[in-house]
């Protein structure tokens, strides 16, 4: 019988730096559908020691949902057009397994029920250059 490979415990990224991080494969109950007909999802992030953040994409504001695809699949993609949350996780699949070096911005936001929270900027480098942390590292 098969064991699963073993996997580091699971901690917030509380640190500005850069990680290698790879997007999980959103499930599609977890997509969110507003009246509006836009949608929503958390998307998970994890790097190789354990270190992840989720961070909220939605179809409203398209481009940043594209640039977030289009980085971390390493490949051109359109703005998402798709009508339904399987559209929306099929979207989000190109990128999804794939690691990117990414320079994580965190600041600390308002506690939510006693836990600390943070806010996160994701930057990826532009193709043929490497990412410079910022001088505050």
């Amino acid at each position: 019988m098969n064991q699963p490979p073993e996997r580091p415990a699971l901690k917030t990224i509380t640190k500005t730096g850069i990680y290698h991080l790879r997007v999980s494969k959103p499930k599609v109950e977890k997509v969110r559908t507003w009246d509006d007909g836009t949608m929503s999802c958390r998307v998970f992030f994890m790097d190789a020691e354990g270190n992840c953040l989720s961070q909220s994409y939605g179809t409203k504001y398209a481009n940043s949902l594209a640039m977030m695809v289009g980085k971390m699949s390493g490949q051109y993609v359109s703005a998402f057009n798709g009508q339904t949350p399987e559209d929306y996780v099929a979207y989000v699949s190109k990128a999804a397994g794939k690691t990117t070096e990414t320079l994580v911005e965190v600041t600390p936001g308002e506690p939510r029920d006693g836990q600390p929270t943070y806010k996160y900027k994701l930057t990826w480098a532009k193709k043929g250059q490497t990412l410079t942390p910022p001088d505050t590292f």
